[in-house]
């Protein structure tokens, strides 16, 4: 299995990859009576039937064994996110800068153009209700969907608010021209600065 056809069985089952058995059989019997097909409001024939597989995979030590190889791989493709992004001050998070970590993922692989909660928590370094409020926010806005492997990628209209809000700071890079060299500076450095992240992330990504 490649990385593009990859499926976190943990992320999508809501666990830790150290959770026991009996831990995975509880998470999963609660998540399945909310998106059983039959459930109305919350029924989600596709991802029950992935969490189906995630349960039958991860309770059998055998399977869950090989599949864990299959995991730290993946973990390590997907570590490139973490080296890749700068740290974020949880007290001021920038979400436009979280939402270019969708956008250079979009980029970077459209086959697999998914990222964990858990993993932008980690990117981060913030509580997951930090991260969770901010995908809140993405999802009413349209800017993000969640992906039948249960990861979050972003949308059409993410991607819109992205270039058209670099287009919008793009001014910031140019000098203005009739300054003396002594004040020749960015007309608007943080502008500029959070245009340059999209760069820097699509880049590291590639």
């Amino acid at each position: 299995m490649n990385n593009s056809e990859f499926i976190d069985y943990y992320e999508l089952l809501e666990v830790s990859s150290n959770a026991n058995s009996d831990t995975i059989e509880k998470i999963f019997r609660y998540l399945a009576t909310r998106y059983h097909p039959d459930v109305c409001g919350t029924g989600d024939k596709a991802r029950f039937n992935q969490m189906i597989e995630a349960y039958n995979t991860l309770r059998d030590p055998q399977t869950r064994a090989a599949y864990d190889v299959q995991f730290q791989q993946h973990q390590k493709h997907q570590a490139k996110l973490v080296s890749d992004s700068e740290a974020v001050n949880c007290d001021g998070v920038d979400r436009y800068r979280l939402l270019t970590l969708f956008y250079a993922q979009r980029k970077r692989d459209m086959k697999a153009p998914g990222v964990g909660a858990m993993k932008l928590a980690q990117i981060i370094g913030c509580p997951m209700e930090v991260v969770e409020f901010y995908v809140w926010y993405f999802r009413e806005k349209g800017w993000v969907k969640r992906e039948d492997s249960g990861l979050l990628a972003i949308t059409a209209e993410g991607v819109d608010e992205i270039e058209t809000r670099n287009e919008q700071l793009m001014p910031g890079d140019r000098f203005i021209t009739d300054q003396s060299a002594e004040s020749r500076k960015p007309a608007n450095p943080t502008a500029a600065e959070s245009a340059g992240n999209i760069t820097r992330n699509q880049t590291a990504l590639a």
